[in-house]
C-alpha cells in the first residue's frame, strides 16, 4: 500500500478495542496499556503496512507519554482500531521517529 494511502485508513478510526487479555500481558509485559497508547496518532508518528497471520496489518511509531512506542494494530470493521501490541520503539524505531522529528 502507498503512504499516500495510510491518511485513509486513519481517517476512518472511530473506536479503539482490544483483546483484555491481550491488554493485561501486554501491560505486564511491556509496561505500556493500550488504554494509554490511543493517542499515539496526535503526535508525530511513521506508519507502516506489516501484515501478518493473513490480515492486513500495520506498524506505528510515535510518542506516548514522551517515550518512543511502537504499536501494531488492524482496522475492523465499523473504523474500530484493534489494537495488538505496544511496546518501546527498538533502537532502529527510534532514530527512525527521531528523524521525522527534527
Amino acid at each position: 500500500m502507498p503512504d499516500s494511502d495510510f491518511p485513509d485508513v486513519l481517517s476512518g478510526i472511530r473506536s479503539f478495542d482490544w483483546n483484555p487479555k491481550k491488554r493485561e500481558s501486554n501491560l505486564r509485559d511491556h509496561k505500556i496499556d493500550f488504554e494509554d497508547v490511543k493517542g499515539i496518532f496526535d503526535s508525530y508518528h511513521i506508519i507502516r503496512r506489516s501484515d501478518r497471520h493473513g490480515e492486513i496489518r500495520y506498524q506505528v511509531l510515535g510518542y506516548v507519554d514522551d517515550r518512543e512506542v511502537a504499536v501494531a494494530f488492524t482496522i475492523r470493521a465499523g473504523g474500530v482500531c484493534w489494537l495488538i501490541s505496544a511496546r518501546r520503539a527498538s533502537r532502529k524505531e527510534r532514530g527512525e521517529l527521531q528523524r521525522v522529528t527534527e
